[in-house]
């Protein structure tokens, strides 16, 4: 069950999950040591729970067997299955403070539509867009299992022989599991080999400002970076070794896309939106919100870095290079 072209880490099998996402098959992984771990659990969808039973099977394993799950973040295609396995298998869950709370308000329909409402309208959608896109979003409740934190997980405590470090970016709950003697991490969505993680849009809070996910993304990547590690295990694509190499890469695909956005200006100010619909011009209506978390966060942190700034007209967002 073990596919990853390194040498394998005694006692590490990897599972893998389909999903209904643009990214792909979800790893879920299984540690044994003192105990049995799971890292992250899924979808919760009939066929990545087809997947994790038969993955289990194949090594010799129950879901009974499970004392622990670790959840590296909150989104639905990493924690989707851990209500039927917890029921399984009476395991303890451990994940990052906030991610009942953002579990949560997946079932407040009312709040999540409204607060995504408002972000669209800042960023420039038109109205019909802004419709259809609540509507997409909401549907992902389908994936939904609700599920109860047992054991809060905060940054730099351990869970076994795991140390948890925070790397809020891609979702503000990022946790890096770093097997403390041996120096291998669970990485999550955190660092992924050859994907450049998108830090998705945040909700407002309630005075209606939303934290910068992508330079939240920068910033802890450059944290990940200084660390000693062997090699990585991520929650999609294959294990990765010299995991600065792929930092460093990351870095420069958000360099070039600075310098891209930078280039459709042309002396004109544009809105989020029009800056996505000029960056990726064959964008599909599915792709829309994956896309505008991308042009909104490099307008955020090219404003950071003093290159360009933005004005509000009639509570939209312009921006405009200096």
């Amino acid at each position: 069950m073990n596919a990853l072209n390194l040498p394998l880490v005694k006692g590490l099998h990897t599972i893998l999950t389909p999903t209904p996402f643009p990214v792909g098959p979800a790893n879920v992984y299984l540690y044994e040591s003192d105990e049995l771990y799971l890292i992250d659990t899924g979808t919760n969808t009939p066929e990545s729970w087809e997947a994790f039973l038969q993955g289990m099977k194949a090594l010799g394993r129950a879901p009974e067997d499970i004392s622990h799950i670790i959840l590296t973040h909150h989104h639905l295609d990493h924690v989707g299955l851990s209500r039927k396995i917890k029921k399984l298998s009476g395991a303890i869950i451990h994940a990052h403070p906030l991610v009942a709370d953002q579990f949560a308000l997946f079932f407040n329909e009312k709040f999540t539509r409204h607060n995504l409402a408002g972000v669209l309208y800042e960023l420039g959608l038109p109205a019909p867009l802004i419709e259809s896109l609540c509507e997409e979003r909401h549907d992902f409740r389908e994936y939904l299992d609700e599920f109860t934190v047992d054991e809060v997980l905060r940054d730099g405590e351990m869970v076994g022989p795991f140390r948890a470090f925070f790397r809020p970016g891609h979702s503000l709950t990022d946790t890096v599991l770093v097997h403390e003697e041996e120096q291998w991490a669970f990485t999550g969505d955190h660092l992924i080999h050859n994907i450049t993680s998108n830090p998705l849009l945040r909700r407002q809070d309630a005075e209606g400002r939303r934290e910068k996910s992508l330079i939240q993304y920068r910033d802890s990547l450059l944290k990940t970076r200084a660390m000693p590690l062997n090699c990585c295990f991520a929650g999609h694509n294959k294990a990765f070794e010299n995991h600065q190499k792929v930092i460093d890469r990351n870095l420069g695909h958000l360099e070039r896309r600075n310098e891209k956005i930078l280039s459709l200006f042309n002396g004109r100010s544009a809105t989020p939106f029009e800056i996505t619909g000029l960056l990726f011009p064959h964008l599909s209506d599915s792709y829309l919100y994956y896309c505008l978390s991308a042009a909104t966060g490099h307008l955020e942190l090219l404003e950071e870095q003093g290159i360009v700034a933005h004005e509000k007209q009639s509570g939209v967002l312009r921006y405009f290079a200096r």
